[in-house]
């Protein structure tokens, strides 16, 4: 029997690692016993629901980097020319973080052959990979969305596995990791949209009405403070006064990061259906089930025009083949949509998107409108540069991402692969335990 470390920060990497397949296909090797190191600890709900004989679950000891630690991780960043460079700079940072004498227990206790960061962006694992290198063990981490690289990983892992070909030289370019050290498995959490027997939601399934126009609108986190109300408000008057030709309802799909008491002010509104996961975790926040994976799913594929701020469904909506439309400006916070979207989002992981115009961008009410209008009449519109959006930034159109993930913890701990690798492998289904 090998340990595997598996930290869990929050309910997306829940949504992530633990639902969408990765810790099914972990657990289908008998030889492979998990440990959880989480808040979710504290959580009934998620010890109920994932812990079992080769699954315990045990506290993360959190971390948030120094003055110091930051500083030098600021100049790795910006200084560290080659791989060699990364490492001897990180290895500066390390002798400054902390072991908890908590971590050397479990490390002595469960001697784990593995330790897997759930969302290396975050710092919050740094103490946790220097604990590994402390006792030798190997780390991999999961970086968890197609954004994070160019956002800088704060917790530097021995190996990464990540989303596409973009990411991987992105991890050589930004991270300095070498070819090597990065391992291309997809996304797990975008497995639902190809998987063979999904249900079959229509709108009526969805309590949307088969008679009208579906504007589906995704909130983007953007900053706590940040009000994005007057883009329904915005809607809602094209469509009662008929400026949006024909009749039209608008599924609010919130962000986990945004406020839902600001939207509950449409609740009664007849265009508006509020669209919020169910699953609310107390010490990990918002994540998703697999019923949930499956209903935005079935939004996404079900909607005539996908709205958003510069987030990934718009990857989502390019696999459904979803008309999809960018929102890039703000009567009520035009500078922080100038920060936060144009010029962070925009000249990041949206450069590409935008420089070769693969999705049409509204910078006024106007061309909101106007854009709204054109895709219903001609949903085809942009059909070609939606293709090249899964092409490039999807990659994996296979649903076996989650597994892909599964299988590369496996290597990385020294244990054998389940038999079916070696045949077509048996379908992998969103699992709730």
């Amino acid at each position: 029997m090998k340990t595997i470390f598996l930290s869990v920060q929050t309910g997306m990497v829940v949504r992530d690692l633990l639902r969408s397949g990765p810790l099914e296909r972990i657990l289908s090797t008998p030889e492979a016993h998990v440990v959880l190191l989480t808040p979710g600890v504290r959580d009934p709900a998620f010890v109920a629901e994932f812990a079992s004989d080769r699954v315990t679950v045990v506290p993360q000891q959190a971390y948030s980097p120094s003055s110091m630690v930051w500083r030098l991780m600021v100049r790795r960043w910006r200084y560290a020319r080659t791989p060699g460079m990364a490492d001897l700079m990180h290895r500066i940072e390390e002798r400054l973080i902390p072991m908890p004498r908590k971590y050397a227990r479990l490390f002595e206790q469960y001697q784990p052959a593995l330790v897997v960061s759930g969302d290396p962006l975050r710092p919050g694992d740094a103490n946790l990979i220097a604990t590994a290198r402390r006792y030798g063990v190997p780390s991999l981490g999961s970086v968890r969305s197609w954004d994070n690289l160019q956002k800088h990983l704060r917790t530097r892992a021995d190996r990464l596995t990540v989303w596409h070909a973009l990411n991987a030289r992105e991890a050589a370019t930004i991270d300095r990791y070498r070819p090597e050290q990065v391992t291309q498995v997809g996304a797990p959490q975008l497995d639902v949209y190809f998987k063979a027997g999904r249900r079959d939601f229509k709108k009526a399934d969805l309590g949307l009405d088969p008679r009208k126009k579906t504007l589906l609108l995704a909130t983007s986190s953007f900053t706590y403070d940040s009000d994005q109300t007057y883009l329904v408000d915005m809607l809602i008057d094209a469509i009662r006064s008929r400026e949006i030709l024909y009749p039209s309802q608008i599924v609010l799909r919130l962000h986990p990061d945004d406020r839902v008491g600001r939207y509950l002010k449409y609740r009664h509104a007849p265009e508006v259906f509020l669209d919020i996961p169910d699953r609310y975790l107390t010490t990990l926040g918002w994540t998703m089930t697999c019923d949930d994976l499956e209903r935005m799913a079935a939004l996404v594929r079900e909607a005539d025009v996908m709205i958003n701020f510069a987030t990934t469904v718009t990857l989502e909506a390019a696999i459904t083949d979803t008309p999809t439309l960018l929102v890039a400006f703000s009567p009520i916070d035009p500078e922080e949509m100038q920060r936060y979207v144009v010029g962070l989002h925009f000249k990041m992981h949206y450069k590409g998107l935008v420089e070769r115009d693969l999705v049409p961008i509204a910078w006024d009410r106007s061309q909101l409108v106007q854009q709204i209008n054109l895709y219903l009449d001609e949903p085809g519109l942009y059909r070609a540069q939606r293709a090249s959006i899964v092409r490039d930034w999807v990659q994996f159109a296979d649903g076996r991402s989650g597994l892909r993930l599964g299988d590369e913890i496996l290597r990385q701990a020294g244990l054998q692969l389940p038999a079916e690798v070696e045949a077509p492998a048996r379908e992998q289904q969103c699992v709730l335990r």
